[in-house]
């Protein structure tokens, strides 16, 4: 109860309210704790006074013994007188204490003697107060402005003030660096020491006691232990509960934050997005003495793929930091806190201690891997001017540069990881060497039909058998040459559409060659009483109008048909169309008429 008054008061009042309410603490624990025992100071009696009846009863109701033939009344007579005169002097109290084998027995005829009168009932009376605290100066021992107890007397060469000031010092500094509240009471001689956990608080002596009105000094000091005692855990309370209403805050105020700096972060990725895709292909492109390093096109998708990278790195950055901060808040999360950083950033610790230790070499090989890419770009844009024609090569027709640019800069790639990888590292069996050797060994697996294509493809382009604009038939399919590479052959057919033909194709199925102008042939059934040299003749004539070297052959002969197959070389494939008007037209003129197939 008290305690409750005190933290109402604490709160609510002001300084006067709080001192009041400490000299009453002080009151209490006064009243409570200096009661002496009743073993120390006995309580006062009062006497029992004898009733004024029984007095004469008491010295009636021993008579002299009868005669006996030893004879001995007057000792009899001066025994009875003996007890007379103590039971005089002694009062009840001797009278019900004699023994009653040694009192004269009774005369048989006398009298019987009266019943005494009840005692009246003996009341202890209460026992005095607690002496008060002694009229002097008290020095307020406080934590967090707050009274906790107080100091009167001066211990050696130290006055009560300077103990108070101590005193309050060592108290705060319990109350932040111990972990327990407890409060420990250890004896010296006259003294009383008390200490929370490994920290001294102050030394209590006998006249501190007498002067704060308490009859013993173990009782002062168990009562000034209980009031830090109740300080340090009220104190430590109040300020957990402030600690946590205070983090909560925290989380949602960083949150906040966190969700800011997301769209912040967001908001500066798309705008330099569009800064990147709104550049024209001039301001993008990388060039050095009039030759284009980096294409506007790859240096643009470049760019928004790692601004695309950076935004997600980021946002997931502010949202670790943020996890991290809120779990390091409360004590029951902190564990976990040190379990999510070494999982995030030990890993990334040691591989930046990697990085510092090979820096040198990483230098080395970001110049090499620099050589080597400049090279393979230069290679490239060599090849390309050769393709377009804007510079020659007397060994290299301009049809083959783009295959030759291909085989080039692959080999320049792989040779630099196999060859040049142990001179920039000092390693035979390094890490780059076994990546070159790893990426070849893949490679070649993994595009095993690629290889196989671009082997055929190399045949075709740098044997010279086929080029483009030339007809060719494949299968069913015929069609001009539009594009001839290391990979594919691609034919545009007759319905003007594009036909993509790999070259490892050709190993199983041929491919007819039909040359920069095409033999069309067309057969033609007429009937078997038609005359054969009339017709022959005829058909001669019109494939002669339609190509040249014009040829007609008969192919089969019964009784229903004959079959004349005549062909001419003609310009393109779209002659056909021509030739079979043309040979349809004459026969009809000629009045020839024409027969069945049976198949």
């Amino acid at each position: 109860m008290l305690d409750r008054i005190t933290r109402f008061l604490r709160i609510e009042s002001s300084g006067f309210a709080a001192l009041v309410l400490s000299l009453a603490a002080m009151l209490w624990a006064g009243a409570s704790f200096g009661q002496v025992p009743s073993a120390s100071v006995p309580a006062a009696v009062v006497a029992r006074p004898v009733p004024p009846a029984a007095k004469p009863a008491a010295a009636g109701a021993v008579s002299a013994p009868p005669k006996s033939s030893g004879g001995a009344p007057a000792a009899s007579s001066s025994s009875a007188s003996g007890a007379s005169g103590e039971a005089g002097a002694g009062g009840a109290a001797g009278a019900d204490s004699a023994d009653p084998a040694a009192a004269p027995a009774p005369s048989v005829d006398a009298p019987p003697a009266p019943e005494p009168e009840p005692p009246m009932p003996v009341e202890p009376e209460e026992p005095p107060p607690p002496p008060k605290p002694a009229d002097v100066p008290t020095f307020n021992v406080k934590l967090a402005d707050d009274t906790v107890f107080s100091l009167r007397a001066a211990i050696g060469a130290k006055t009560p003030e300077v103990r108070a000031r101590e005193a309050s010092q060592q108290l705060k500094r319990a109350y932040d660096g111990e972990q327990t509240s407890d409060v420990g009471v250890q004896r010296r001689g006259d003294s009383a020491i008390l200490s929370v956990g490994r920290t001294f608080i102050v030394e209590l002596s006998e006249e501190e006691a007498k002067l704060a009105g308490w009859s013993s000094l173990d009782a002062f000091a168990a009562s000034t232990a209980s009031a830090i005692h109740e300080k340090l855990v009220s104190d430590r309370k109040r300020a957990a509960i402030a600690k946590s209403a205070f983090s909560f805050s925290l989380v949602v105020f960083f949150g906040l934050i966190a969700f800011y700096l997301i769209r912040k972060v967001s908001d500066f990725a798309e705008r330099a997005r569009q800064w990147v895709e709104e550049r024209s292909d001039r301001e993008l492109s990388v060039r050095f003495q009039n030759i284009e390093f980096v294409r506007p096109a790859m240096l643009r998708s470049t760019g928004v793929l790692a601004l695309s990278t950076l935004k997600w790195l980021a946002q997931a950055g502010i949202a670790y930091t943020w996890l991290v901060v809120v779990l390091s808040l409360f004590e029951s999360t902190r564990g976990y806190t040190q379990k999510l950083t070494g999982v995030v950033l030990a890993p990334l610790s040691q591989l930046m201690t990697r990085l510092a230790t090979a820096l040198p070499l990483l230098v080395v090989a970001a110049l090499a891997a620099l050589a080597v890419f400049v090279l393979v770009r230069f290679v490239g844009l060599f090849f390309a001017s050769v393709g377009r024609g804007e510079a020659a090569l007397g060994w290299l027709p301009n049809d083959l540069a783009a295959p030759t640019s291909v085989i080039l800069r692959s080999g320049i790639v792989i040779a630099g990881l196999v060859f040049l990888a142990p001179i920039v590292t000092g390693e035979s069996d390094g890490v780059l060497t076994r990546v070159g050797v790893i990426a070849l060994v893949a490679l070649g697996l993994a595009s095993t039909p690629v290889l196989a294509s671009g082997t055929v493809g190399a045949i075709w382009l740098f044997g010279r058998r086929l080029r483009v604009g030339e007809y060719v038939e494949l299968g069913a399919y015929r069609g001009r040459v539009a594009e001839l590479n290391l990979l594919e052959l691609r034919v545009i057919v007759t319905d003007r559409t594009e036909l993509r033909v790999p070259h490892l194709l050709t190993l199983v199925r041929p491919l007819r060659l039909l040359g920069a102008r095409p033999r069309l042939t067309l057969d033609v059934y007429v009937a078997a009483s038609s005359s054969v040299t009339e017709v022959r003749s005829l058909l001669a004539t019109v494939a002669g109008k339609v190509g040249s070297e014009p040829s007609v052959e008969i192919v089969s002969a019964d009784a229903d048909a004959i079959r004349f197959r005549i062909a001419a070389t003609c310009e393109s494939l779209e002659a056909r169309t021509a030739f079979h008007i043309a040979a349809l037209d004459a026969l009809s003129a000629a009045g020839v008429t024409l027969g069945r197939d049976r198949a």
